[in-house]
């Protein structure tokens, strides 16, 4: 009887491989959770970006819309337009009020209303008056808020405190200090500037 013989892998050589592909297969699987960390990061920050966008959208509607608001038959201005400075509106640090021009259209009907922005408790607030001025409707903006320092700009100057009646300063700049994304500047012209 001729005897042959059979080859196979050793056990030595299955438990190679079995340790190669062990390997192989964890390296993967590291690095598709690393790149699903990354991702969930990633949108995240796009997130408080975004929403960071949308808050800085809303102020610069209001903002760039500030007017002065005049009766024509007594010529008297009734509104300062703009006040800023700090504590304005026992905020925690600047606060802002202004009268805006919030009509869709100018042609025929003009709508005002008075806004303000503060910050209270680490969130930044807008202020609505409605009719009632003293009891002015509150909504939460934006939260996470560490600081919010407001000046205008004026005859080539950058000025921290505003409270002309006469006429409103050429710009705005609004500086927004937020715990996780850091210190974010945005300067603002009013559209209802004149010289």
């Amino acid at each position: 009887m001729n005897k042959k013989f059979i080859r196979g892998f050793t056990l030595l050589e299955v438990l190679l491989a079995l340790m190669i592909f062990t390997l192989i297969s964890l390296t993967v699987y590291q690095s598709i959770m690393v790149t699903s960390k990354g991702s969930v990061i990633v949108n995240k920050k796009l997130k408080q970006m975004n929403r960071l966008q949308r808050v800085f959208d809303i102020l610069e509607q209001d903002i760039s819309h500030a007017i002065i608001y005049s009766d024509p038959q007594d010529n008297n201005i009734l509104n300062s337009g703009v006040k800023i400075g700090k504590s304005l509106l026992e905020s925690d640090d600047f606060g802002i009020l202004f009268l805006c021009d919030i009509s869709t259209n100018t042609n025929y009907y003009s709508r005002s209303q008075t806004l303000g922005y503060r910050l209270r408790n680490n969130s930044l607030e807008k202020l609505s008056y409605g009719i009632n001025k003293k009891q002015p409707k509150i909504s939460k903006v934006i939260d996470g808020v560490t600081a919010f320092h407001i000046q205008v700009y004026h005859k080539n100057r950058w000025l921290k405190e505003w409270n002309e009646s006469a006429y409103l300063p050429e710009g705005v700049e609004l500086v927004i200090s937020l715990e996780n994304i850091g210190v974010v500047r945005k300067v603002f012209i009013l559209l209802n500037y004149t010289i």
